[in-house]
């Protein structure tokens, strides 16, 4: 049993969430649950396998595990292709991105507003978290050469 499952078994009485709850809930948290511990209403979230909570109205998050705070850095790592967007709000999800509106999906996906699932750059700036491999082999490939293995493979 994971970490996180030990957490919702141990409260298992959870409250309804208010708007306010959902409000102050980083995007990268998917699961997540409102309880009371010695007498505060707190937060608990899934983060990985582990647990984190926070006691709105601070943004603060803390690895249940350990009692050490999550920095907000960790959080904001989780968000792939971000350096590509304008506007990042890491609790509402909402941004831009070659100028049209699109959203992070609770499912960890970028959408645009009708739904379509949004295709980003395939090169990475230097120094950003966009999570893909260089392209620098395509770059370096011979467009003789790939004919010709094309035509190999066709016969």
């Amino acid at each position: 049993m994971i970490f996180w499952e030990k957490v919702l078994l141990k409260y298992p009485t959870k409250l309804q969430a208010s708007e306010e709850d959902a409000e102050h809930l980083p995007i990268v948290f998917s699961k997540w649950f409102v309880a009371y511990n010695q007498g505060e209403r707190v937060i608990f979230a899934r983060l990985h396998h582990n647990c984190v909570w926070s006691v709105p109205p601070s943004k603060t998050w803390t690895d249940y595990n350990t009692s050490k705070d999550v920095p907000l850095e960790t959080l904001l790592d989780l968000v792939p292709y971000r350096d590509q967007v304008t506007d990042f709000n890491l609790y509402t999800g909402r941004v831009k991105y070659n100028d049209k509106d699109v959203i992070w999906t609770p499912i960890h996906q970028w959408k645009y507003r009708n739904n379509r699932t949004v295709h980003f750059n395939e090169t990475p700036t230097e120094g950003t978290n966009s999570k893909l491999s260089s392209n620098k082999d395509s770059e370096k490939s011979n467009p003789d050469k790939d004919t010709a293995q094309v035509e190999d493979l066709l016969r």
